[in-house]
């Protein structure tokens, strides 16, 4: 238990200065949106503002460079690599729910004091949710992004920068094939057909295979990225 929370403790000093820097601005962009609704009155919906994509974006972008910042420091410490992952792991978990958390009490304070509009991924599910519904698809898209982040670093971390830019430039060419031939109007078709409550099992089953993946991949890395 001491080696868990000491590393929840570590991964969480490794940004502590990024996570209070991006807070404080994403507060500090808030309060200049509630001042303008305020003192300008624009009380029609004409003003809107969106805090789950960047925290989202955030998320991603900070893990993206989690291994080189961290892997080495942990296994000097004598924690094998699969605790080192399973640790990350819960950092996760407790990030998406604090973030989740954060971003619902957000939104409910802007909702209380002004009309400003939130934009939100979960308005093309529901379009009045609660609270824990709002909090519920952040959590998992949290994880979601978290987890994507983790497998970018980890094939940079892998493979190389060659490698690393290899497959993102075939991410690239499948997006962009993917829009030439409008096959993304099956994934919308689909997507829009099943419920909210299903989309969410998937994306937690989806985000829980890539961490195995993940976990997996990392069991034999070197201390040193390629």
């Amino acid at each position: 238990m001491n080696t868990v929370k000491g590393s929840l403790y570590v991964l969480f000093q490794s940004y502590k200065k990024q996570i209070i820097t991006f807070w404080c601005i994403l507060f500090s962009i808030v309060l200049f949106s509630l001042f303008i609704d305020t003192f300008f009155e624009l009380h029609v919906y004409s003003f809107s503002i969106m805090i789950s994509i960047p925290v989202y974006i955030f998320s991603c972008v900070m893990t993206a460079k989690l291994l080189n910042k961290t892997l080495s420091y942990f296994l000097r410490l004598g924690l094998s690599r699969l605790q080192f992952m399973l640790n990350v792991g819960l950092f996760f978990i407790c990030w998406s729910l604090i973030g989740s958390f954060m971003i619902g009490c957000i939104q409910k304070v802007i909702t209380s004091v002004s009309e400003i509009f939130i934009i939100h991924p979960i308005l093309l599910l529901n379009h009045s949710p609660s609270f824990f519904q709002t909090m519920a698809l952040d959590s998992i898209l949290l994880i979601f992004f978290l987890t994507a982040g983790l497998l970018l670093n980890v094939v940079f971390y892998r493979l190389g920068t060659i490698g690393g830019y290899s497959f993102v430039g075939l991410l690239g060419l499948t997006t962009i094939v993917t829009i030439i031939f409008k096959w993304y109007s099956s994934l919308f078709d689909f997507l829009s057909n099943i419920s909210g409550f299903a989309l969410l099992s998937g994306l937690l089953v989806i985000s829980t295979l890539l961490y195995s993946i993940i976990t997996m991949a990392m069991r034999n890395a070197s201390v040193n990225p390629a």
